[in-house]
């Protein structure tokens, strides 16, 4: 819908207009005339009332709503505003003295980045090094190193930090004497914009015919945000043709979504699916993304802005793929030339995972930021 807007002096000369045509001798309309007086009160009282119903429709109309009016739209629905979500990984405990003594590392073990952005561990029975007699993690004698589950303590993404940023023991634990993360953080995710909202309303009210596609991918979508998955329609775990199945692939951005998170997802779409037919909810298999280039950039660019400027936008690109996505290897030289903001000559040699094709489009994968070797001169 869109609506004819008018300014005070616009609708002042359009009522002027409309009263000389309607009249056969010429009007008085000079500033301080009783008919210009009268036009422009009402054209006053014309202008208050299209404020009104602008208001109106920026609270009642979703496509224009924001904020907490956005909230109350979705809300007469039965539907909400995910939440964010906090990072999590695997940070490695180092010890200098290993062979001496054992160390137990419990949950709420502060570890933190130089930033000051938090992380506490968190208890997972599944991994071998957890005793419950101990009440934690334990790193036996003799064994230099202890990897264990942390969360991020705040939920969004402040809590996607690259490799090596944790490096702050916020908690002293004796027999431990350094921390750091091997792997980025990349599965934590902000509180689901209006944007992202109005995007999901329409699946929403799909979804309310249940036993459908848009019906499971809308209870998957419901679980958290920046969650992807893929829907393997008459297909297995194993991608093999069966009858009245599918399998549910879902990823958090981290590759490896936890076992809870993918009951999680089990649950709520067998709360949706159709009698008598069968599902299955897994990981996708994990291909890690490699990328080289050589790059000539002008002597006003330094080598060292070109590298981290193209490898942050390749790696925020390959990141924001979604489960069984494939990746072009031609959107490689777009991204060095058009995506990092600056200045390039020239890019050579472009290398997608040591080859210069596509990865072709999978449904059980998950692509995943491997190495990215930007090889700079300046010309």
């Amino acid at each position: 819908m869109s609506l004819s807007l008018r300014s005070f002096s616009t609708t002042v000369s359009t009522a002027v207009t409309a009263a000389q045509a309607s009249c056969s001798q010429l009007l008085d309309v000079s500033i301080g005339s009783p008919a210009r007086a009268l036009m422009e009160s009402v054209g006053g009282v014309g202008l208050w009332l299209q404020y009104l119903v602008l208001q109106s429709l920026l609270r009642t109309r979703l496509a224009t709503s924001t904020g907490s009016d956005c909230d109350s739209f979705v809300n007469d629905f039965g539907m909400t505003r995910l939440p964010g979500t906090p990072a999590t990984g695997l940070v490695t405990f180092t010890s200098f003295m290993a062979s001496e003594q054992s160390a137990v590392v419990p949950p709420g073990v502060i570890v933190r980045t130089v930033g000051g952005i938090s992380f506490v561990v968190t208890q997972d029975q599944s991994l071998p090094t957890w005793s419950a007699s101990a009440g934690g993690y334990v790193r036996a004698a003799g064994v230099a190193t202890l990897s264990v589950p942390v969360s991020c303590q705040v939920a969004g993404s402040a809590g996607n930090v690259s490799a090596g940023a944790i490096c702050l023991m916020g908690t002293a634990v004796s027999g431990l004497d350094t921390v750091t993360n091997t792997a980025p953080f990349l599965n934590g995710s902000d509180q689901e914009t209006d944007s992202q909202l109005r995007a999901r309303f329409p699946l929403w009210l799909a979804a309310k015919a249940s036993a459908s596609r848009a019906a499971v991918g809308n209870a998957i979508a419901n679980v958290q945000t920046d969650l992807s998955y893929s829907l393997r329609d008459g297909l297995d775990a194993a991608g093999q043709a069966r009858s009245g199945y599918f399998t549910a692939v879902i990823n958090d951005g981290s590759g490896v979504p936890s076992d809870q998170l993918l009951s999680e997802v089990y649950e709520v779409i067998d709360s949706v699916r159709a009698l008598g037919v069968g599902f299955g909810v897994q990981a996708p298999q994990v291909l890690s993304v490699d990328v080289s280039m050589d790059v000539v950039v002008p002597s006003s660019v330094t080598v060292q802005q070109a590298q981290s400027a193209i490898q942050s936008v390749v790696a925020k690109d390959i990141a924001s793929m979604t489960v069984g996505d494939g990746y072009p290897y031609s959107r490689l030289s777009y991204l060095a030339y058009a995506g990092a903001g600056i200045s390039v000559t020239s890019v050579l040699n472009v290398r997608l995972n040591g080859g210069q094709a596509d990865i072709p489009a999978n449904g059980n994968q998950a692509l995943v930021v491997g190495n990215i070797q930007i090889n700079v001169t300046q010309g």
